[in-house]
């Protein structure tokens, strides 16, 4: 009988800002993992108490990183990522907790097939913990849409996306130059990864034993006015990343005045800090969708390098550009 192979080391990396008692919550249920090679990465994106000033001492063996200032959740997953020195990527949100079995089993579903690129568990509401919030996520025949599914499969399945709990190989991760955090930095983010890893020709997969819960409240969305900036623009960018001129036709005079209006009604009674702040930058967001364009050949090859002018190799992410990020 042939040894069986080394197990591949994986980094955890939990993006977290100004919610200490949700990310504890989330470090002890992931060192309690029965999985052996693991190192746990955690990035602060800028908390008024810094999570290592909190939480360092209970969990010591844990690595924290801080954002000088608030840069969100794409470029803090690059971040992580960057300071890895797994051969997966466990990408887990501060409001989730996971199983003992879970990491184990999304590593071993990406260690079962060179094709397979990212793995990702059963997700649950944490507040009711046997009912499903997501399972796997397929296209939607709208553009730009995504269906999450809620029906657990009795076996592995391929699922389009992911969210807030999902393993990558680190090399595709590298290959694909990782999360889009100068035009997505927040949601739609991994929607843009997905179709980069589809296109790719990689699988994303669903293990149905592996499982997560996840501390939604009744907007089941966390909002605030930088948050609402990005709620439509993003949809917009990605449709015009991935879809045909008559879906954004269809996308802008279907769909976008219905969504549009509810979301102008949502977000405002939903955010944290102040309601017309938060409608009035909802609107901009639109309006900045609108007009984006990607960026010019000469200025993607820039970004998609180092400073020193060399292509990126697995390090290439600590070489971000602080103003690449949109201003608003």
């Amino acid at each position: 009988m042939p040894p069986l192979p080394p197990e591949s080391s994986v980094s955890v990396i939990i993006p977290t800002r100004n919610r200490t008692d949700k990310l504890a919550r989330c470090l002890e249920s992931v060192y309690k993992s029965d999985y052996g090679k693991l190192e746990v990465i955690v990035v602060d994106d800028a908390s008024e108490n810094p999570a290592s000033g909190v939480l360092s001492g209970k969990f010591p063996n844990a690595r924290f990183i801080r954002n000088s200032e608030r840069m969100l959740l794409s470029y803090s997953r690059n971040s992580g990522a960057a300071a890895s020195t797994g051969d997966y990527l466990f990408f887990l949100d501060d409001d989730n907790v996971i199983a003992p079995d879970t990491i184990r089993l999304l590593a071993e579903t990406l260690g079962e097939s060179e094709g397979v690129a990212v793995s990702s568990p059963i997700i649950f509401y944490l507040s009711r913990p046997a009912t499903v919030w997501t399972s796997y996520i397929s296209r939607s025949k709208f553009p730009g849409f995504y269906t999450l599914h809620t029906d657990i499969p009795s076996k592995e399945v391929a699922t389009f996306s992911f969210h807030n709990s999902f393993m990558v190989k680190k090399k595709v991760f590298v290959a694909l130059d990782g999360f889009d955090y100068a035009n997505l930095p927040i949601r739609f983010g991994e929607v843009d990864f997905a179709h980069r890893v589809s296109a790719s020709g990689y699988a994303a997969v669903v293990n149905p034993r592996a499982k997560d819960w996840h501390d939604l409240g009744w907007t089941t969305v966390h909002i605030d006015s930088t948050r609402a900036y990005y709620t439509e623009r993003n949809r917009i960018i990605v449709i015009k990343r991935y879809f045909k001129k008559r879906d954004l036709t269809f996308y802008l005079v279907c769909i976008l005045p219905f969504i549009g209006g509810f979301y102008l009604l949502h977000h405002p009674l939903s955010t944290t800090d102040g309601r017309s702040k938060t409608a009035s930058s909802f609107l901009r967001g639109i309006a900045a969708g609108l007009v984006f364009k990607e960026p010019d050949e000469a200025k993607a090859r820039e970004m998609a390098r180092g400073r020193d002018g060399t292509a990126r190799d697995e390090k290439f992410l600590k070489n971000f550009k602080r103003d690449s990020v949109e201003s608003f």
